[in-house]
């Protein structure tokens, strides 16, 4: 499996979403990345934020670059996170940020082609 499961999602606005995701043990990304303590890895957020933005905004822009990129907490199997994204139209940019309760584990900006 290469996708989480989806717990819930939530359209807070046009440009708003939050999902609530479990990182199931025998999900691809944590094959090989590291094989005794794995972790989810950054590159995957990023494109399940790229994901999660273009079915939820409609979103057919691709990617350009990143900034204030940060990852905080490693992500492990078994955990729930959740995952706010929020599209800055005007800007051609995605906010994102994964959290496990009050904890944020990532967040960031990323750039989009007009």
């Amino acid at each position: 499996m290469k996708m989480p499961e989806v717990l819930s999602q939530q359209q807070i606005s046009d440009s708003s979403l939050i999902l609530e995701l479990r990182l199931p043990a025998d999900l691809f990304w944590f094959k090989g990345h590291f094989p005794s303590s794995p972790i989810l890895p950054g590159v995957t957020q990023i494109n399940w934020v790229m994901e999660y933005a273009s079915a939820g905004f409609g979103l057919d822009n691709r990617f350009s670059g990143m900034e204030v990129v940060k990852f905080q907490r490693p992500l492990l199997p078994g955990e729930t996170v959740r995952v706010q994204i929020d599209w800055l139209k005007e800007k051609h940019r995605l906010v994102f940020r994964y959290s496990l309760g009050d904890v944020v584990a990532s967040s960031g900006k990323i750039s989009l082609c007009p």
